[in-house]
């Protein structure tokens, strides 16, 4: 499981990810597991060409990942697997995904959710997402690049939303 690396932000792939990422864990492939994007044509050719010939993207409904996953890991291809939030992650768990590490880089403000961090928004329902995961043992940091110290997103969460979600 080490080979496969997960990933919350939810501009998907830009300047971070393409550059630093990517570079960091040596990838051949990232998974883009996002129904709406999937559904969506013009998204999916805009990520497909700012991606680097080099590297293998995917991108793939909720229920059609699970197996392509398995495979990279069998095949110990050292991959990303991007979403938008914690649902998706849940709902691969639900799928028989296993992992113990999530590094949450970027949930952008909007109206219905909570400032975090500097770079981290969550509405109610994420952040009992969040909370559903660490008390699945997962581990939740917080780091836009490589580089940046590791924090922990929990702390953060339950400071922020208290009472249950």
């Amino acid at each position: 499981m080490a080979n496969i690396f997960y990933r919350i932000d939810d501009r998907l792939i830009h300047g971070q990810v393409i550059t630093t990422w990517t570079k960091y864990y040596r990838l051949r492939k990232i998974f883009i597991v996002d129904d709406q994007v999937a559904d969506d044509p013009i998204q999916r050719q805009i990520i497909k060409a700012v991606a680097p010939s080099e590297l293998t993207i995917e991108i793939l409904k909720v229920n059609e990942a699970p197996l392509l996953i398995k495979d990279a890991e069998t095949a110990n291809q050292t991959s990303l697997v991007l979403v938008k939030g914690p649902d998706t992650l849940i709902a691969l768990k639900e799928l028989g995904i296993d992992f113990t590490e999530i590094i949450v880089g970027g949930m952008q403000y909007k109206e219905g959710r909570k400032k975090i961090t500097r770079t981290i928004s969550a509405s109610e329902e994420e952040a009992q997402d969040f909370k559903n995961l660490a008390q699945q043992g997962v581990e939740l940091i917080v780091q836009q690049v490589p580089t940046d110290r590791r924090g922990k997103l929990m702390p953060e969460i339950n400071r922020s939303f208290p009472k249950g979600g």
